[in-house]
């Protein structure tokens, strides 16, 4: 993406650095926006690493999504 004005808040795009989906939460500054994975903490990223996720990056992604939810939770270590 070259513009944050193409960005849309809560759209799937893929990281080219990270190469993942990752969804846009919401504009940073200019040149960086808010990112979100599944249950991963969120991260700023530059908009010049993203780009519109493809149908099958997008169902890949909610696959995935859909794995974790029916995984139970790791025990915690004490």
């Amino acid at each position: 993406m070259k513009s944050i004005n193409k960005i849309r808040n809560g759209s799937l795009y893929y990281n080219e650095g990270t190469h993942k989906v990752e969804r846009v939460l919401g504009a940073v500054n200019s040149q960086r926006v808010w990112t979100k994975r599944h249950k991963d903490s969120t991260k700023d990223v530059r908009i010049k690493d993203l780009r519109m996720a493809k149908n099958q990056e997008v169902d890949s992604y909610v696959r995935e999504s859909e794995i974790k939810a029916m995984l139970p939770p790791l025990p915690k270590i004490v």
